[in-house]
């Protein structure tokens, strides 16, 4: 054979190789290319919005800018401004640079031309609005694209960054003055979506919004949001923590602390930005530097970065909104972890919990009777948490919506007898399948087992709005005559009907009463 034709020939095959392995798409801003490996298409580091910086910090995200040529989407992006911490975020994030312009997402896809478009589930993160990102390995998306699901991670602003309240710019800027400014991005992210994911393959009718702790938090608020109206129809909240009625506010203190108003001005005041005018003041709190702003909020701990009520964005609390029917109407999918008390492994008293609640021992007693105060911590941590999604569970069953409860009490086989229950969030790997990612332990068969099942149960549910299917035990829905929750723990996978019932009554009272 003649050498010029084989050199040629390698070539053409040499090229074809490189373009299906750096698969271009052509997105409303410009054209990214992304890579493929093991079958599965990722692309890295779209900016979903206009970088957040200068003028536009502290501002609701705006559209993302057009690029020229062809944007390299092989590799994550910036990490947006957060501490990082051994052993949950340092060793994903540390080697990649940190800074305000990271308004990004990540897409994973099997088939960027599917005959029939594909669901798609929109990751928001945890990380108690202060930490996390979207390129973590324990979010990575491989597993559930290769559920024919399109994946998609976002970043969206922390802390003081994301959210905030000034005086100043309250009434400079009042349009600008949202608090929230991590609710509009993800808002902004799930525009991108609507507007984009059909050129990866993705289907944007069948969108399902799913996080953890501060993502499930979000997610619960994106159903009661007017502006994310349309953009989801399905929501999955896990290890959530609520208070319908009690969310702080901008401009009024609460019992739960002074406004965000007042939060902004100490800040303003401890890093010398205050000035004469009101326009002044703005101007210099805009350009602190990102690291000054986080080594302030590091000095000075929060009390909670939940969605805060602003009249406009977000104009009342879920408490309303979900008695009266308002939310919006898509299956809903939500429970808690047995051991969310791991969050206050620290606590050595419930006493400060008790006041927040405005519980008495006495009531405690009654509750959970002649126990230790560990145990007492541990109960009033899940029945926070999963007592307050089983409140929103029952009342969305009200407008007519599938609703499915769960609790889920499934520990690693080589961690039993050493922790009382699941860990907060810790359904999360299981849904991802990246075993050993969050926590470190080499997983079992029996654990990667239960990951398979766990997982197709949330990609069902994404796909059909039931997460039933496949040969799985049936997960009967709630209704408004059964209170049933699906069960995962060590022994399989059982429902449960009117579990701890006295307990669930007692804060749905407090709950329906509007005094949580």
């Amino acid at each position: 054979m003649n050498k010029c034709f084989v050199l040629a020939l390698g070539l053409i095959l040499s090229g074809s190789a490189l373009a299906q392995n750096r698969p271009e798409i052509a997105t409303q801003q410009g054209v990214a290319r992304g890579v493929t490996e093991n079958g599965v298409h990722e692309f890295k580091n779209i900016p979903y919005a206009a970088p957040p910086v200068a003028e536009l910090r502290w501002r609701p995200a705006q559209p993302p800018q057009k690029w020229s040529g062809i944007k390299d989407a092989s590799a994550f992006g910036t990490v947006c401004p957060q501490q990082l911490r051994p052993g949950y975020n340092k060793a994903d994030l540390e080697p990649r640079p940190m800074g305000e312009d990271c308004l990004t997402l990540n897409i994973w896809s099997t088939d960027l031309k599917p005959k029939k478009p594909r669901p798609v589930m929109v990751w928001i993160l945890p990380g108690s609005f202060m930490m996390g990102d979207g390129g973590m390995a324990a979010y990575d998306g491989t597993a559930l694209a290769k559920q024919d699901v399109v994946l998609v991670t976002f970043n969206y602003r922390l802390g003081y960054l994301g959210q905030f309240a000034h005086p100043a710019l309250s009434a400079g800027e009042p349009g600008n003055a949202i608090a929230n400014y991590y609710l509009s991005d993800q808002v902004a992210a799930l525009t991108w979506v609507r507007d984009n994911i059909a050129s990866f393959g993705g289907d944007a009718n069948n969108v399902t919004i799913f996080g953890m702790s501060a993502g499930g938090v979000s997610v619960n608020h994106l159903m009661a949001l007017p502006a994310a109206k349309g953009l989801f129809h399905k929501a999955i909240s896990e290890s959530s923590n609520v208070l319908p009625h009690l969310a702080q506010r901008m401009r009024d203190d609460t019992g739960r602390g002074p406004s965000l108003e007042k939060t902004g001005d100490s800040m303003a005041d401890a890093l010398k930005a205050t000035a004469e005018t009101p326009a002044a003041t703005l101007a210099n709190l805009r350009t602190l530097s990102w690291q000054s702003i986080l080594e302030y909020q590091q000095k000075h701990a929060f009390g909670s970065l939940n969605p805060v009520v602003d009249g406009t964005y977000l104009p009342e609390p879920l408490g309303p909104v979900f008695i009266q029917g308002r939310q919006h109407k898509v299956p809903y999918l939500t429970g808690a972890t047995s051991w969310e008390g791991s969050l206050l492994a620290t606590f050595n008293s419930a006493d400060p919990l008790l006041g927040v609640y405005g519980i008495s021992r006495d009531q405690i007693r009654d509750l959970y009777g002649d126990v230790d105060e560990r145990t007492v911590i541990n109960n009033l941590q899940f029945d926070m948490f999963f007592g307050s999604q089983r409140w929103l569970a029952r009342q969305h069953v009200n407008v007519g919506q599938p609703t499915y409860l769960y609790r889920f009490d499934y520990v690693y086989e080589s961690e039993r007898g050493t922790i009382p229950g699941a860990r907060h969030g810790e359904e999360t790997p299981y849904v991802f399948k990246t075993l050993g990612k969050r926590v470190p332990v080499t997983p079992t068969a029996q654990d990667w087992a239960l990951s398979d099942i766990v997982s197709g149960y949330w990609v069902a549910f994404a796909k059909t709005g039931n997460p039933n299917g496949a040969k799985r035990l049936n997960w009967p829905a709630q209704s408004k005559s059964r209170d049933v929750l699906m069960n995962f723990d060590e022994h399989g996978i059982s429902p449960r009907t009117d579990y701890e019932k006295k307990r669930m009554d007692f804060f749905a009272e407090r709950y329906s009463s509007g005094r949580l």
